[in-house]
């Protein structure tokens, strides 16, 4: 599972490292294969549904890797290589980033993260890199209090059940020695393997993003 806010500034970059790394395609037809792998029948759709949305409050969609590559290949590019695509959605050079990597210890790049963070009013998400295994936290202490229903209370009991849940299930396809601790609010994943980091970040991110998301749109 990769994720990606949808958003206007999201969508360009993509654009842009798409047409980068596949130069030899036409661009509208690598704008209608982004948009496909967002989730969209169209481009048109696509731009549609971003004028649409509260900008505070982007779409989070599966960045799917496979739809790109069977639009492309609907549009006669089956003989591509295709393998930097996949990297797009989660480039630090994203604009609207969901999560960051950074050594750990490197507080600036903490603190820079907390700050985007908390102006944006989403979870605080990052993994720290050491030599052979990386620490994934994260802290929901960025969030407006408004919109904290779901990591406090019952509710909080539920969601830390069923992130507790998904980490057992995307962590025993590689055995290792992680550790869960801590609770929806604010936690920790530590001695995990950098590849099975990146999909629970993308998860968890989404689980504690779209419950806001959700009662904001209600409102």
């Amino acid at each position: 599972m990769t994720c990606m806010l949808v958003t206007s500034d999201n969508i360009d970059f993509a654009k842009a490292q798409l047409r980068a790394f596949l130069p030899q395609v036409r661009s509208s037809h690598l704008t209608e294969a982004l948009a496909c792998g967002l989730g969209y029948c169209t481009n048109a759709a696509l731009l549609a549904s971003v004028k649409s949305n509260l900008p505070a409050w982007p779409i989070l969609s599966q960045f799917d890797f496979g739809r790109i590559s069977n639009r492309l290949a609907a549009f006669g590019h089956g003989d591509l290589d295709l393998s930097s695509v996949s990297t797009v959605a989660r480039s630090p050079m994203l604009p609207d980033r969901i999560w960051i990597e950074f050594t750990s210890g490197d507080v600036a790049a903490n603190d820079r993260w907390f700050r985007e963070c908390n102006k944006r009013g989403i979870p605080n998400l990052w993994i720290a890199k050491r030599r052979k295994c990386v620490e994934f936290r994260w802290d929901c202490i960025s969030i407006d209090p408004q919109n904290e229903g779901h990591v406090q209370g019952d509710r909080a009991a539920a969601l830390v059940r069923e992130m507790f849940k998904t980490y057992q299930t995307i962590a025993r396809r590689i055995p290792g020695k992680s550790l869960f601790s801590g609770s929806s609010f604010v936690g920790s994943v530590d001695h995990l393997l950098p590849e099975l980091a990146v999909e629970i970040a993308d998860t968890f991110f989404s689980m504690l993003y779209e419950p806001m998301r959700r009662q904001t749109l209600a409102a």
